[in-house]
């Protein structure tokens, strides 16, 4: 498994362009509930990884099967775009506004999207993605009101 996280590193490394922080985030399995009771405030959670920058560690649901399927590889290679922006300062300890936050996924999906394209697999969903963030915003901006 570490040969295998450590290739998925190379795939954000190389694509993001980042300085290479000399040591791997951690990588933990938890269960669907742990990751909707971390991320979402709805019973209705399609969360399926994240990354922790106060621990370094990168979460993912243990229904994934990284060790085989490239399409929940790529959700590791997009936390650990996470985990390389934040070691370069892209992600600070303060909190970011909407637009910063937008671009900071923005990176992290077309890495995904990238590597999901160069395993031959469907990236639609990473497509939608990226579609909806520019109006996170202006949504954002309107529950304000």
């Amino acid at each position: 498994m570490d040969f295998l996280i450590q290739s998925l590193f190379v795939w954000a490394l190389t694509l993001t362009g980042y300085k290479d922080p000399n040591y791997l985030p951690d990588i933990k399995a938890v269960s669907h509930q742990t990751l909707a009771t971390t991320l979402c405030k709805s019973s209705y959670c399609t969360a399926v990884a994240y990354y922790d920058k106060n621990t370094e560690t990168i979460f993912f649901d243990n229904r994934m099967d990284i060790k085989t399927d490239d399409g929940a590889r790529s959700f590791i290679v997009h936390e650990m775009v996470h985990f390389l922006q934040h070691k370069n300062g892209k992600i600070s300890s303060e909190e970011l506004d909407c637009k910063t936050r937008i671009e900071i996924e923005r990176e992290a999906y077309r890495v995904q999207q990238f590597f999901l394209k160069e395993h031959h697999k469907d990236t639609y969903q990473i497509d939608m993605a990226m579609a909806v963030l520019p109006g996170l915003c202006s949504e954002q901006a309107e529950n304000l009101n």
